[in-house]
């Protein structure tokens, strides 16, 4: 048996998360274990046997699975597969996400037995307006180890079973907050509507070294080498750039990250099922 993990993980947090709920699996049990970041590319095994687990992290944008994930596991296949998703989100809700990403997964012959949704630092956070800051904890990565070993027991004993991911529930905001969040959400599609923008993260000439980190660390190629200009037709705001940027040259504003601060700024817990 072998344990094939991937994540996606522009800003680090899935990754922290996959590597804890891997290390509670190779803590208790002898098994095989290949990891892979889909961050900048896809990859080459494209089969896997009943014989194998699968894991992918990935984080939630809003409110859905990464989209360059299914893009990067293009032509996979399992053959009865077992298979645990993890979404990690930005402490506001990670809504249909896991459900998404296991129909996805169970139409390509893989057998969901395991899912979770931790939280990460979001990608608007900044100190001026924190969304979840400096999150995994280390508590979240006790919890995703304490998964991890929870994934080896059934491994070990054989007990592992496909699971309805729908049971797999969000903690529930308060009814004053997720009201103010619609009305800002429904104020801002009507402003889009009007007055079409595009944010995209923005360079501060007067740190900018041109140390090449954010084009490095770009998971679609955005950036260019050269100018370090941003193309809108590829940025996906993952904030990687801002997030990595040595001389906090990058920066992106928003008009969500305030109404998120305020709105959910009480941590939530991380939830998993198997």
């Amino acid at each position: 048996m072998a344990i094939y993990s991937y994540t996606f993980s522009p800003t680090g947090t899935s990754a922290k998360i996959l590597k804890g709920i891997l290390a509670g699996i190779i803590d208790n049990i002898d098994v095989e274990s290949v990891y892979s970041d889909l961050t900048k590319s896809g990859i080459d095994r494209k089969s896997f046997s009943s014989d194998d687990l699968m894991i992918v992290s990935a984080p939630v944008y809003g409110g859905k699975i990464a989209p360059l994930v299914k893009q990067r596991l293009e032509g996979i296949s399992g053959d009865g597969t077992k298979c645990i998703v993890v979404a990690v989100y930005g402490n506001r809700a990670f809504e249909k996400a896991v459900n998404d990403l296991a129909g996805w997964l169970t139409e390509r012959g893989f057998i969901v037995c395991g899912a979770a949704a931790f939280i990460g630092e979001h990608s608007y956070s900044t100190d001026t307006t924190p969304i979840a800051k400096g999150r995994p904890t280390q508590q979240d990565l006790s919890e995703a180890r304490a998964f991890g070993t929870a994934i080896a027991a059934r491994l070990h004993d054989g007990t592992l079973r496909e699971i309805d991911t729908t049971h797999l529930e969000d903690e529930e905001s308060p009814a004053e907050f997720l009201k103010n969040f619609r009305n800002f959400v429904m104020e801002y599609q009507r402003q889009q509507t009007e007055s079409p923008k595009r944010y995209l993260p923005e360079i501060d000439a007067t740190r900018c070294d041109q140390c090449g980190v954010c084009t490095d660390v770009c998971p679609t190629g955005a950036i260019s080498p050269d100018t370090l200009e941003v193309d809108p037709s590829k940025c996906i705001k993952c904030c990687a750039c801002v997030k990595c940027c040595p001389n906090s040259a990058r920066t992106l504003f928003t008009t969500f990250a305030l109404p998120l601060s305020q709105n959910f700024s009480t941590p939530k817990s991380p939830r998993w099922l198997i």
